[in-house]
């Protein structure tokens, strides 16, 4: 009986409920794997709450450059609809695309959600990522893993929403990345 090779998705998925919780579980496993001395790119979002408002100002933290960029517009406690600043996500978006040049070992994005579902946002960033061969952590909620699968297919990995097993995946991925390209070197030599 011939054995089945197991082969390593470059795209691991985290799938949440609560997006702050996600938030802040892929900070934490991209601050864990940067201690860890990893070269890391992409962004994770914080969020701020301020006295008198009913929404939060939402932030997005370059992992590379720790430029933190304001990605929503205050348009009052009253209004109703996306508060998503798209120029401003955009430039995360370009952030993301130099950070691939710059020989990280990881890409890490925060989530993959409504703009990316629509073709938008961080979509080509990921395709770019995996292109040129960059893992990449991801997270996404519920409504949008319809829209993450169709868009990457096998490609993809499903890592429990804990701490241990992100950074685990992180660093096999890192770790597979790295012998690969030795691999690819010593060919050329």
């Amino acid at each position: 009986m011939m054995e089945k090779k197991t082969t390593f998705a470059p795209l691991g998925v985290v799938i949440y409920r609560d997006s702050s919780v996600g938030d802040e579980l892929l900070c934490g496993c991209a601050e864990y794997l940067q201690l860890l001395g990893h070269r890391l790119g992409g962004v994770v979002q914080s969020n701020v709450y301020r006295s008198g408002r009913l929404k939060c100002d939402m932030y997005l933290r370059d992992l590379l450059t720790c430029e933190r960029i304001e990605i929503s517009n205050n348009r009052g406690n009253g209004a109703n609809g996306c508060r998503l600043d798209g120029s401003a996500l955009a430039r995360a978006c370009v952030l993301g695309s130099e950070a691939l040049r710059a020989n990280i070992d990881l890409f890490v994005l925060n989530k993959f959600g409504k703009e990316e579902s629509e073709g938008r946002g961080f979509r080509s960033v990921i395709a770019e990522a995996l292109i040129a061969g960059i893992p990449v952590v991801v997270g996404v909620s519920e409504r949008n893993i319809a829209s993450l699968t169709d868009f990457a297919g096998d490609a993809m990995k499903l890592i429990p929403a804990e701490h241990r097993a992100i950074a685990n995946w992180g660093r096999e991925a890192i770790g597979r990345r790295r012998v690969l390209f030795a691999t690819v070197l010593g060919a050329e030599s």
